[in-house]
């Protein structure tokens, strides 16, 4: 991480799209995004459900770190139980810190 982060220049949005998919991956997923998404800024993720397992742990774990919030959900598509969903992380703010 010390790589990515020398490298990067300041960031406000971190954007991802499918990254919930194999269970043994939430842990590292949820550490990475701990490492970008600080103060201000924003991870937002486009997302659809597959299993159910996996979603119960990463939005779980997730939950602990982050505000999460549901910015936009479509309807299921034709031969699908679940629609995309767009979520909106932000860090957790801690109380009696702005």
């Amino acid at each position: 991480m010390a790589d990515v982060a020398a490298a990067a220049s300041p960031f406000d949005l971190v954007v991802a799209s499918d990254v919930v998919y194999y269970e043994a991956l939430v842990d590292p997923l949820i550490e990475t995004l701990r490492f970008f998404v600080k103060g201000e800024v924003v991870f937002v993720m486009a997302h659809m459900r597959r299993w159910k397992r996996t979603d119960k742990k990463f939005f779980g774990k997730a939950r602990k770190v982050f505000d999460v919030e549901v910015v936009h959900e479509d309807p299921p598509l034709e031969g699908w139980r679940h629609g995309p969903v767009v979520y909106r992380f932000t860090a957790k703010k801690q109380h009696g810190k702005k």
